[in-house]
């Protein structure tokens, strides 16, 4: 790549992820003063993995400054070892994140299947527990080789997630690990909600409706999961293949890809906290159920959790 487009194209990610980690925070953020504000950890068991996937997204968000300047630069800033910590802290915060949304998709449908027999605080704090020790089990082995190393000329340095050797298992690793498992998971319990709200005729319409709002929403995670990593996957796969070639559409591919990743983090507590109605303003949510009382009253069904 010219050494003028290389200078555009790192202008160009440098303004995108600094809007994304903008966004980002305040995004996440915002979900952080809700749950301290209503004091929804205690009254609702869902919100602890809801917090667990915050934390991760607000982690990986804290890392794209590393990312920026390496992008911008071309050089890696700090010495080997910030390259190790740099690399694993970004596989354990996508880890922690991804198996925090398998963890929501499972409680979510065990809370909708069962809603008078719900997850106990217990259980919900344990799925948390595991979460994190499963994301730093899976991590310390994948960014073991981690390692900065030098360009072409001595001015490029790059801080790589393994040695050139092991990339295309820690690739095939990463892709079974934290694309083609969780999306089993996911889908396996949309399929859970999709077959009680079949097999269940007898619901009350809120009933119906609250199934319904959880099998969307539980889509919605998958679809935004698989756009957001999906192409980085298929794009390793070309460069594997010997299909990547040089040229302005791969390195809008190459672009689009990395955004799509960071922008994740983004979408997260967007989808499951900030376009819930249970963190609506309470004024508003009121004049809400009085229309609707006068409309058509309904009976609140226990599910009604999401």
């Amino acid at each position: 790549m010219p050494a003028h487009h290389q200078n555009v194209y790192g202008l160009i990610f440098a303004c995108t992820c600094g809007v994304i980690l903008g966004v980002g925070f305040c995004a996440n953020l915002l979900v952080f003063s809700l749950f301290a504000k209503r004091g929804a950890l205690r009254r609702n068991r869902l919100d602890v993995l809801l917090l667990s996937m915050a934390l991760a997204d607000s982690l990986a968000l804290l890392l794209v400054p590393f990312t920026l300047h390496s992008a911008v630069s071309f050089t890696w800033p700090l010495g080997d070892a910030s390259c190790k910590v740099y690399q694993f802290l970004l596989a354990f915060s996508l880890g922690a994140s991804t198996y925090s949304l398998c963890a929501v998709s499972v409680a979510r449908a065990m809370i909708v299947t069962n809603p008078y027999r719900p997850p106990t605080m217990d259980l919900v704090v344990g799925m948390f527990i595991l979460v994190w020790a499963g994301s730093l089990l899976v991590s310390l082995p994948l960014r073991i080789f981690a390692a900065k190393e030098t360009g072409p000329t001595a001015d490029l340095t790059f801080c790589l997630p393994t040695i050139h050797q092991h990339h295309y298992q820690v690739v095939l690793s990463q892709f079974v690990l934290y694309y083609l498992a969780p999306m089993l998971v996911i889908a396996f319990n949309y399929a859970r909600l999709a077959l009680f709200l079949h097999r269940s005729p007898a619901m009350s319409v809120a009933s119906v409706r609250n199934t319904r709002r959880a099998s969307l929403m539980v889509f919605l995670a998958a679809a935004t999961f698989s756009v957001c990593w999906l192409p980085g996957y298929v794009l390793e796969l070309c460069v594997y293949l010997g299909l990547y070639r040089h040229g302005r559409a791969w390195e809008m591919f190459y672009f689009t890809c990395t955004v799509l990743q960071y922008l994740h983090p983004c979408v997260n507590p967007v989808l499951y906290v900030l376009l819930s109605k249970r963190y609506w303003p309470s004024r508003g949510r009121r004049l809400l159920r009085c229309h609707r009382a006068r409309v058509h009253p309904q009976i609140v069904s226990v599910a009604e959790s999401f």
